[in-house]
């Protein structure tokens, strides 16, 4: 007797190979070199680590932390509660700006390379390669090459906001994984409803990359991706039982969900053996570095509430959107912060380019009866573009969003969705429609050409060898720490700057970063987040009242400051003359003696080194 073999549905069956003509690895390689030029256009020095005495200093810093603090036991576990900041008083490190797989490459090359250097430049064109290879490999299949090519370029060194968040926020201006995960998202949900064939590995590669997430930035990137899958994943699924309802009543009987599922499992292992074991690998691989992470820094960040502790909360107002990048009307031209009254952080906030606008517009008119393909991007966009963090806080619903203070950083996908809404683009017949769509390609070019030209100008900055010199002499004098004096310690979201103990936060909210050459502890430090609770010993300990600007130190003083000095193992003294009086620099020359080096630091200006000689 025979058995009938239960039917898969059309959406799950095996999808086609990559074409393999020349033409298909010639495009594939152009997009990758040109990727590469003008990426390195963007990155502009690749001699030293990265420095700027802002922001940019943070994310090798962290790096460094993680390097010195990361253990496995038998997995990933990171020291956070220790005095290597805030010494010797000691202080949670969990709101560092993690962003796990930057980390790990920093910790790799500083190992191998024993100690700091240009590490965050490679990485960034490596993440810039990664989401416009990736992308044209992920919609390739379905939308052509040309198609493709174009949306890995957009999503990557055209992504204005991203490009120009580097360095000086490369947390939140790095999304390859993120921007790779909502492509896959799309392209499965395009897929079933298409009823067009999906095999095992795409749906283990579709799995990795929620896994690869993980590895960004938690409170703001990653949360993007799951937050689409979340809305997507409804539709999926209705596309899922439409289709194989339609399968199974083909064949004149009701077949199990499990049954369809084993068989096509089993069609799969027999068509993609080593396919779908290199997805299994790689899940494996990602979860066992970024799981154990993630939850160690999710659970340790809501241990503490914030819910009576004020901070700065920024909106970016919707008309954004339209905001071109043609000359004259960018948002470096116009003062559109003060029309739109929003908070405005960095150039292309809010504003993918008027010709991604257009063309996603008219993709979404000519699917526009196909809400199942277009409804979950949507549904993105108008939750990111009306969020304010107080009044409309929409992004809040999802968990991974609760520590986001700043809607304009939902700019970094505003690209990723107009793409995908663009996509489904049929060239038209008429020769009207055909002129129009001449004209918005031809808007796209000098958008590019607007918006990339000026970042090319300026170049990342980077340490001098004259600071490096100076944090070797550091280095070689005994002791555990140094102070910075002033030193600053402060967070993003507000708590040290009433008390008084960051007096010169534009000029010293990175010095504390500088420790990673000279390896020492410190005792001020930036966070982007402090609870107040943080810096109660500080403020015990009178330590603002010595901060004072212009303040002449007393007898007392002194005796204090020996003490904790000596008593604690310090190595020496920091010292910022251009932040103090001449007066306050002719004091601790005479308690602590000429310095021994000296140098300029980006941002805090000239600084010199007192070393403190152990008391016989």
């Amino acid at each position: 007797m025979n058995r009938v073999r239960p039917s898969v549905s059309p959406a799950l069956t095996n999808s086609s190979l990559a074409p393999t003509d020349p033409s298909y690895w010639l495009l594939l390689i152009g997009l990758g070199l040109l990727t590469t030029l003008l990426g390195c256009g963007i990155i502009g020095d690749f001699s030293h680590p990265l420095s700027d005495g802002n922001d940019t200093d943070q994310f090798e810093y962290v790096g460094y932390f993680f390097t010195k603090n990361l253990s496995f036991n038998p997995f990933p576990h990171l020291n956070l509660v220790n005095t290597q900041t805030f010494y010797p008083y000691g202080t949670n490190q969990v709101f560092l700006d993690w962003g796990f797989e930057r980390d790990y490459w920093y910790r790799a090359c500083y190992l191998l390379l024993d100690g700091p250097g240009p590490y965050l430049q490679s990485y960034y064109l490596y993440t810039l390669l990664t989401a416009a290879i990736g992308t044209f490999l992920l919609l390739e299949p379905r939308f052509g090459r040309l198609k493709s090519f174009v949306a890995g370029l957009i999503v990557s060194v055209f992504n204005f906001y991203a490009i120009y968040k580097f360095p000086v926020h490369m947390n939140v201006g790095v999304g390859h994984w993120t921007t790779l995960c909502m492509v896959a998202t799309y392209r499965l949900l395009y897929d079933t409803v298409d009823q067009k064939p999906v095999s095992a590995p795409f749906v283990l590669v579709w799995v990795w990359l929620h896994v690869q997430v993980l590895s960004q930035e938690l409170g703001y990137v990653a949360g993007f991706s799951l937050t689409f899958t979340t809305l997507a994943a409804p539709f999926i699924a209705l596309a899922l039982f439409r289709n194989t309802r339609q399968s199974t009543t083909r064949q004149g009987k009701s077949i199990r969900w499990f049954t369809l599922l084993t068989s096509y499992v089993q069609e799969q292992w027999r068509h993609h053996k080593l396919g779908i074991v290199a997805g299994l690998v790689l899940i494996g691989i990602s979860l066992y570095l970024y799981l154990p992470l993630t939850l160690q820094i999710a659970f340790t960040a809501w241990e503490f509430d914030f819910t009576d502790v004020p901070e700065i909360r920024a909106w970016s107002h919707p008309l954004r959107l339209f905001i071109p990048h043609l000359p004259g009307l960018h948002t470096y031209a116009q003062p559109y912060d003060q029309w739109l009254e929003d908070a405005y952080e960095s150039y292309g906030q809010g504003s993918p380019g008027l010709y991604l606008i257009i063309a996603g517009g008219i993709g979404f008119w000519q699917i526009r009866r196909r809400a199942t393909i277009w409804l979950p991007i949507v549904v993105m966009l108008v939750l990111c573009l009306l969020y304010h963090p107080v009044l409309i806080p929409t992004l809040k619903i999802f968990p991974w969003f609760s520590f986001n203070r700043h809607g304009g950083r939902a700019s970094l996908i505003y690209p990723v969705l107009f793409c995908l809404l663009a996509l489904p683009i049929k060239w038209p017949h008429y020769l009207s429609r055909q002129l129009f769509l001449f004209l918005t390609i031809a808007l796209m070019l000098i958008e590019w050409f607007t918006g990339y030209y000026p970042r090319f100008r300026y170049p990342s900055h980077v340490i001098s060898d004259q600071v490096l010199q100076y944090c070797n002499v550091v280095r070689r004098q005994p002791g555990v720490a140094v102070l910075d004096w002033p030193f600053c310690t402060i967070g993003a979201n507000g708590p040290g700057g009433p008390e008084g103990l960051c007096p010169y936060y534009d000029q010293q909210n990175a010095v504390f970063t500088f420790r990673r050459f000279y390896d020492k502890n410190g005792v001020g430090q930036y966070f982007g987040r402090l609870h107040p609770d943080q810096i109660q010993p500080l403020l015990r300990d009178g330590w603002p009242r010595l901060l004072t600007p212009g303040r002449r130190f007393t007898e007392q003083d002194w005796q204090f400051l020996d003490n904790f000095l000596q008593k604690n193992h310090f190595a020496g003294i920091n010292l910022y003359p251009d932040l103090l009086t001449s007066d306050q620099v002719a004091q601790f020359y005479q308690r602590y003696g000429n310095p021994i080096a000296r140098t300029h630091f980006p941002g805090a200006g000239q600084v010199v080194f007192l070393p403190i000689l152990p008391k016989k």
